[in-house]
């Protein structure tokens, strides 16, 4: 049976938006997933009906200019952690958002279905992106949407962590709510191997690579 959209539409929200409403509709409610993926969390954490559908109702689209891809020091050795060099490595894990006059960061969001053309572009957000939401990109002319949470929901590295509390978090948010959840700040020993933005500095950092420099 065919599912369709039938909870009430705030006014303004993106589920107005008809285009908006024929993907959900199409590529959410009624989405299709191989074996592998259906038995994977993506479905549930990124495309979780009731998240997008509840966030897309209650929202309107915010158009914000992204970051995407970073430097960081990584260790040389992934399975000697006992050794300390590092080596510059690009990293796509996260998107900064940013505002597009001034190019200030708004906040750095992760998913378990980040698509975006890096290392910079515009996108469209719902939600609150200090805790949750859904993103709408454009990536090889084909339109993306999923849930993405703010890293600050926890450590960047552990992705299905916060894709699980902004699930959790997209089923209910309404803008006359903040969401009474906790944030992190990240941990400083990931912090201090963080480099600049691919956007800002396409070039591979200079520096030494000992992990305590």
């Amino acid at each position: 049976m065919t599912m369709t959209i039938d909870l009430p539409i705030r006014p303004g929200a993106a589920l107005n938006d008809a285009d908006t409403r024929d993907f959900v509709e199409q590529h959410i409610l009624n989405a299709t997933y191989s074996v592998v993926l259906r038995n994977s969390y993506i479905p549930d954490r990124a495309y979780n009906k009731e998240g997008i559908v509840n966030i897309l109702a209650n929202y309107a689209w915010q158009e914000y200019a992204y970051k995407c891809g970073r430097w960081q020091r990584r260790p040389v050795f992934e399975h000697l952690p006992f050794i300390p060099w590092r080596s510059w490595e690009t990293v796509h894990d996260t998107i900064l958002l940013t505002r597009h006059a001034t190019g200030q960061g708004i906040a750095e969001v992760t998913g378990l279905a980040l698509k975006v053309p890096p290392p910079s572009g515009r996108l469209l957000f719902a939600g609150d992106p200090h805790y949750a939401g859904v993103m709408s990109s454009v990536v090889d002319g084909e339109r993306r949407m999923a849930i993405v949470g703010s890293t600050r929901l926890g450590h960047p590295e552990f992705k299905q962590t916060i894709a699980a509390r902004a699930r959790d978090l997209t089923k209910g948010m309404t803008p006359d709510r903040t969401p009474t959840v906790r944030l992190f700040d990240p941990p400083e020993d990931y912090v201090r191997h963080l480099g600049p933005w691919l956007a800002d500095h396409p070039e591979k950092p200079r520096g030494r690579s000992w992990s305590g420099s």
